[in-house]
């Protein structure tokens, strides 16, 4: 083979070869995208019962329906079974810091009610940055995005 014909055979392969394995690439990078544009969708769907969640919680203890903290624990653990798949690591760290605070409460004991509104919305504030959306001006853990909620909040947080 003269090497005339070697350079017109690359000339020919070699943009095919490229054309092929950018194909490859786009496809790749469109399929992760698909995924990730699903979990996402996932996320903000499971994201908003826990928030669903939280601020059920405080309108029933302002029109004073009691729900326990049993009936708490048992929507937090079907919320649990669904968020465990989706939800990013460290949303994962500031639920399971949220449940062990309630594990390690004493019955009977008053719970510290500014710890606990901390360790919510640290949760509130990891799934915000963990669907891309800014914290800043919320507090070190979300702490104003319970503002709203809760009627001596200024004299809670100083």
């Amino acid at each position: 083979m003269s090497p005339q014909t070697i350079i017109t055979i690359l000339t020919i392969t070699l943009p095919i070869f490229g054309a092929g394995v950018g194909y490859l690439i786009k496809q790749n990078i469109e399929k992760k995208k698909e995924l990730t544009n699903e979990v996402t969708k996932e996320r903000r769907e499971i994201y908003q019962q826990y928030v669903n969640l939280m601020i059920g919680l405080f309108a029933n203890s302002k029109t004073n329906k009691k729900n326990s903290t049993d009936q708490m624990l048992k929507e937090l653990y079907t919320f649990y079974k669904k968020y465990v798949l989706y939800a990013s690591p460290k949303v994962i760290k500031a639920f399971s810091d949220y449940f062990q605070l309630m594990y390690n409460q004493e019955e009977g004991e008053e719970m510290d009610s500014k710890l606990h509104l901390q360790s919510m919305t640290k949760i509130m504030a990891e799934m915000r940055k963990d669907l891309g959306l800014k914290n800043k001006g919320l507090g070190k853990n979300g702490e104003m995005l319970m503002r709203a909620l809760i009627k001596d909040y200024d004299a809670i947080w100083k």
